[in-house]
């Protein structure tokens, strides 16, 4: 190598191997010599910046994860209390289906009927999503609602997080039912699960540390990710509505990206997360209410 130009300067033999790895790394060739007490990092002239510019961003993307102090998330009260009201609803109405509760045929008057949701009767996209076919299919849902719940009631409080899961599971049925025939039904709340998937990848995907993250492909893992367990869990079977998650997913990703660039402080006043809860378990009452009033 001739001709050559210093680029860094480290304390230690180490720690300037350290940056002769990040340089080999991206295919520049560079030498490293004793310079006093400290050692040189030499590359050619023609690959100076562009080793300057590779170095930079390692200590950058160094120094962000030293400054990372974040605590890990622990599971809250509030996030187990929203988890546990989630729960109980969806066994109440399982209960109530199965035992005609009332004198009311639950499913009749509940399932997501695409034709009579464009009708009008909107309220079919949120019973839809309290009805099942039977304990497997509630079970699942309990499981994977529930991680998916806790999970983003850290980032968003109890409220906040189940009013949005509710929220993109309600819009995914609806668009669901306006590509679907007339005649399909679909119940479960698969939507509104695969909605909280959503809303999981597309705060990931913009988070502090994701847009640090150089090129197109990283900045995109966590919808890749998304995805991936959406065809995994919610592709098989034959019974299963595959658009109906679809929906719930791309609307849970779009409104995870529009409240990953909101200011979480006041989402996480407790007025909001208490008017947020209330406004979710208002509309699952108020739906039912129209749906078996009718």
């Amino acid at each position: 190598m001739t001709d050559l130009v210093e680029v860094g300067r480290y304390p230690s033999q180490k720690a300037a191997e350290q940056g002769a790895l990040v340089l080999a790394a991206v295919g520049i060739s560079c030498r490293v010599e004793p310079f006093g007490s400290v050692m040189a990092l030499m590359v050619t002239a023609r690959h100076a910046e562009r080793a300057r510019r590779e170095l930079a961003h390692y200590a950058y993307e160094n120094q962000l994860a030293l400054s990372d102090r974040t605590p890990p998330p622990r599971i809250d009260r509030w996030s187990i209390e929203s988890a546990l009201a989630y729960i109980a609803l969806l066994v109440f109405f399982f209960v109530a289906d199965t035992r005609s509760l009332g004198g009311h045929a639950w499913q009749i008057q509940g399932a997501a009927d695409a034709g009579l949701i464009m009708d009008g009767t909107w309220w079919r996209t949120v019973t839809a999503l309290t009805l099942h076919t039977g304990s497997v299919h509630l079970f699942g849902n309990i499981a994977a609602g529930t991680i998916f719940g806790i999970l983003l009631s850290h980032r968003l409080g109890g409220g906040v997080a189940w009013l949005a899961i509710v929220s993109a599971g309600a819009l995914g049925n609806a668009l669901n039912a306006a590509f679907q025939p007339d005649a399909h039904l679909s119940i479960g709340a698969s939507t509104a699960v695969f909605g909280g998937l959503g809303l999981l990848a597309g705060m990931a995907m913009t988070s502090p540390r994701a847009l640090q993250w150089r090129g197109t492909l990283r900045r995109w893992a966590p919808i890749g990710a998304g995805l991936m367990l959406l065809a995994f869990f919610g592709m098989g079977g034959e019974r299963t509505d595959i658009w109906a998650h679809v929906f719930g997913f791309v609307v849970g990703a779009v409104a995870g990206f529009a409240l990953a660039h909101i200011d979480p402080a006041p989402l996480r006043q407790r007025t909001v997360q208490a008017w947020s809860a209330a406004a979710a378990f208002g509309l699952v009452a108020v739906a039912w209410l129209i749906a078996l009033s009718g």
